[in-house]
């Protein structure tokens, strides 16, 4: 059996291929307890990659590119008490919501934490992520982050760095330049 040999350089285009990584750069705070919120990545967030230029950034979505493509997308978010010492998440959701005809949402795939008990025992902060596979079915298919918490009482944040979720005050803190809030898509067929 022969194995033939492939020359990297030469047999990748990657002026086709499809791919968007956004990262939420400025923590959300002040969200309200036992809202649903969408991540705002058109006025929080950085755009590292979108190769097709489908980011509509006034509505924190982006739009699959292909109407029959299969896409693998990953997600992550980072979520916690805006005041560490007073509040409490008891449970919280980040979920990817997909809208077929580009403006019905509904959630496709998510994460989930909870661990508030009996006991009282609770989190100052979560990460929630995730990787699935999507076959788009149209050509105006959208997708968007969402964020859910349950505080006790008070507001959430979602936070834009590593540090932050952790609530170190270190300011030379080596995680504070580590997103933990994203969403990347990439066409793989």
């Amino acid at each position: 059996m022969a194995i033939s040999k492939i020359d990297p350089v030469t047999s990748i285009d990657l002026a086709d291929k499809e791919y968007f990584h956004v990262d939420l750069t400025t923590s959300m705070t002040g969200l309200g307890d036992t809202t649903i919120h969408t991540v705002d990545f058109g006025g929080k967030g950085t755009v590292k990659y979108d190769s097709k230029s489908n980011f509509d950034s006034a509505n924190d979505a982006y739009l699959l590119g292909s109407s029959d493509g299969v896409y693998l997308i990953n997600f992550s978010m980072g979520i916690r008490s805006d005041t560490i010492s007073t509040e409490a998440i008891i449970d919280a959701i980040a979920a990817v919501f997909v809208a077929t005809d580009g403006s019905t949402f509904v959630a496709v795939n998510g994460a989930g934490f909870r661990i508030y008990d009996q006991q009282g025992d609770e989190a100052g902060s979560v990460m929630l992520s995730g990787s699935f596979i999507y076959k788009s079915t149209t050509a105006t298919t959208k997708i968007i982050l969402k964020s859910y918490a349950n505080t006790n009482p008070g507001d959430y944040e979602i936070s834009d760095d590593a540090q932050t979720n952790q609530g170190s005050a270190g300011t030379a803190d080596p995680f504070a330049t580590a997103r933990c809030t994203f969403l990347s898509v990439v066409r793989i067929a």
